[in-house]
């Protein structure tokens, strides 16, 4: 059966604190749809613009809730490989099963990057996954680096969110031979990623779609790739008409949508790109997508 996760948004009140009870009905409303596992402190729940205490109300909360009912992957990234070791030493108090990691960029960025996943396999107590986003850290991974890195037994899987055919191929041919979970990241193609071989997707569209991505996941299962294209390109339609033609409102849009569905109590973000994201014709924009598609997200 193809999982799916949810790359989770962090909601906040007007004042800009954690949201816990917003938090509540989105985890609530997520595993009622088919969620089978949560990633939180990632790119979508606004991580790094996040100080220490919010992190750990955002985890505490979370897995109070979830509970024992999907997995809890934690993002454990920081500037550096000290930092990201003190973060897995905080975060493995509370409820969590696994952890990812993106990797540093720019002048921090590791010299030998297997190596570097490598030491931080050895140091934690749980399972690692590689937030593989080569856009944002400029860390490109070769097969034979992907082979060498799935070779330590506590890096389990990747979340390939590299918008690269060449690398989501290079790892399905890897899995013939090496046993890890793999998952697409990007949104508008897991209909064909999920039928080559992806064994999930954990995407940042998932907190406000989890219904349609399950929908998407069934179909592949049942054989029925029609249906399940046809279910994605609803998704795209979705994806466009709350992130925006320009993305320009990604973490505004669906947090805006969710308080359409009275979810959220707010569509507060704290990524200063976005903090005046929903003008007037943005809201209509995507006030008409929720209008058009409702059902197939609630």
């Amino acid at each position: 059966m193809k999982k799916i996760y949810s790359a989770s948004i962090t909601p906040f009140t007007e004042k800009g604190d954690i949201d816990k009870e917003s938090m509540g009905k989105l985890l609530e409303f997520n595993m009622a749809r088919g969620i089978e596992g949560f990633f939180f402190l990632g790119t979508m729940g606004e991580w790094a613009v996040q100080n220490s205490r919010m992190k750990q109300e955002v985890l505490e909360t979370a897995g109070e809730i979830i509970g024992n009912k999907a997995e809890i992957i934690v993002g454990a990234h920081s500037t550096g490989l000290h930092g990201i070791l003190e973060n897995i030493d905080n975060y493995s108090k509370y409820n969590c099963t696994s952890f990812a990691v993106q990797l540093p960029g720019g002048w921090a960025k590791p010299k030998n990057p297997v190596e570097y996943m490598h030491k931080i396999a050895d140091y934690s107590s749980k399972p690692i996954y590689l937030y593989y986003i080569p856009g944002v850290n400029g860390i490109t991974f070769s097969k034979e680096q992907f082979a060498e890195l799935f070779a330590h037994p506590n890096i389990i899987g990747v979340k390939n969110s590299s918008d690269s055919l060449r690398a989501r191929k290079e790892l399905l041919l890897l899995k013939k031979s090496v046993d890890f979970l793999l998952f697409e990241g990007q949104e508008w193609v897991v209909d064909e990623s999920l039928a080559l071989g992806c064994d999930g997707a954990l995407v940042g569209m998932a907190p406000l779609g989890a219904k349609l991505f399950r929908n998407i996941a069934d179909s592949v299962d049942s054989g029925d790739l029609k249906q399940a294209a046809d279910y994605q390109k609803i998704m795209i339609d979705i994806f466009d008409g709350v992130y925006g033609p320009n993305l320009t409102s990604v973490w505004a849009g669906q947090k805006y949508a969710l308080t359409l569905l009275d979810i959220f109590s707010s569509a507060k973000v704290l990524v200063p790109a976005e903090e005046d994201a929903l003008t007037a014709t943005v809201k209509k924009r995507i006030e008409a997508c929720l209008n058009t598609y409702k059902d197939y997200i609630v």
